[in-house]
């Protein structure tokens, strides 16, 4: 329980004046800004505990318990909320989105939004779940991350050097790729004169022009679509562009393109590793086009960095895993052969490339005691380059 974690008790009787907050909504203001929306007024004051504990995570759905994930990546119940009706969750969503519910339950498409509560920002989104709504709000940190901040190292921002060409951000849910990819943003705008277009479903952290000058657009704000912004990016001067996610065969082209005519251009793929990195990539794309994609992305590709969310060794937070691939001469003709099984045999030699295996990185963290040996043995995927680097069980 929530309350077992943080050692609190939720007090569910606020004020009526903490719903006077900055946000947008669909509802008329005298149907949720008074005491008689129980639900709303006990979803505030989670959401207030949530950022006085610097939680990640809250999860609200119907017929259950609200979730929130607690600082060691476990998912704990919130029982003393109560469950939530469809009612509730509607309300919810009414208040924190402008968003017409009776669409969304009519769709198959999930929402994204961003919701302000008491200088907070929280990224949400909301998906159907057997039949029923859920939401996922993601605390935003109200700094822009900076390389030092998310540990970015100096092979890294090597790779940001590039004049053109695509960078990728791969990993899973929850690993962190938008925060690295803002931080990248960040050293850019603080040390390069660049113009940089951000294209973001929703736009998350608010860039200050520093060196660079940064326009950023939002999908289905600024901008109808992820693709239809690439192509208005093209005549609007820009020297780099980061999209905020590659999802599906039109925005993959529209990237790859952009990267042909000499932009450098940033974005992330829900991927777990290189391999699986190309393979989403060309495959979305038909039988007859990926021939085609394959020279593309030999041709335009700079670095794929993968990466992974882990528990310090002293349970004080989370760090990061990152692998990194450099795409070299040899690499592109493994590419446009589609002998890309071969790729980590050139990872684990190349090193000097500026090239890092995860289960390399993963042994280095271990060896500074950055992880635990239980964490290094359930991430690691080829055990037996442990002891070829001298890593004995203990």
């Amino acid at each position: 329980m929530f309350e077992n974690w943080y050692g609190f008790a939720p007090i569910f009787d606020i004020d009526q004046e903490i719903c006077y907050i900055i946000r947008n909504t669909s509802i008329s203001d005298s149907l949720f800004m008074t005491p008689e929306s129980p639900v709303i007024n006990k979803f505030l004051q989670l959401l207030d505990e949530v950022i006085n504990n610097s939680l990640t995570d809250l999860h609200v759905s119907v017929g259950n318990f609200p979730y929130i994930r607690t600082p060691n990546r476990d998912v704990e119940p919130v029982e003393s909320f109560g469950i939530l009706s469809n009612n509730d969750v509607l309300r919810i969503i009414d208040f924190t989105g402008s968003i017409n519910t009776q669409e969304l339950e009519e769709t198959l498409e999930g929402m994204n939004y961003i919701y302000e509560f008491k200088w907070n920002r929280f990224r949400a989104n909301v998906s159907k779940n057997n039949e029923w709504l859920a939401i996922a709000f993601r605390t935003i940190k109200k700094k822009v991350p900076t390389a030092e901040s998310v540990g970015l190292d100096a092979d890294m921002l090597n790779i940001l050097n590039a004049d053109k060409g695509l960078i990728l951000i791969t990993g899973g849910t929850g690993s962190g790729k938008t925060t690295t990819l803002v931080a990248m943003l960040d050293y850019l705008n603080r040390t390069q004169h660049r113009h940089i277009i951000t294209v973001e479903d929703p736009i998350e952290y608010i860039f200050q022009n520093q060196k660079s000058l940064i326009h950023q657009k939002q999908v289905g704000k600024h901008v109808s679509s992820f693709e239809q912004a690439i192509k208005d990016a093209m005549r609007e001067d820009p020297d780099i562009i980061m999209v905020g996610e590659m999802r599906d065969m039109e925005t993959i082209s529209a990237v790859l393109t952009l990267a042909e005519t000499g932009h450098l251009v940033l974005s992330t793929l829900h991927t777990n590793d290189v391999v699986q990195t190309f393979d989403r990539l060309v495959y979305a794309f038909p039988a007859q086009m990926q021939s085609q994609v394959r020279v593309q992305l030999a041709l335009t590709l700079v670095a794929i960095i993968g990466q992974l969310i882990l528990p310090k060794i002293d349970n004080s937070g989370n760090i990061a895993a990152r692998e990194i691939f450099m795409n070299t001469d040899a690499t592109r003709n493994l590419i446009i052969e589609w002998s890309i099984s071969h790729l980590y045999s050139i990872m684990e030699i190349g090193k000097k490339e500026g090239m890092m295996l995860m289960d390399h990185r993963l042994a280095e963290m271990f060896t500074k005691e950055l992880i635990s040996y239980e964490t290094l043995m359930s991430h690691v995927k080829n055990p037996n380059i442990l002891s070829q680097l001298g890593i004995i069980r203990s």
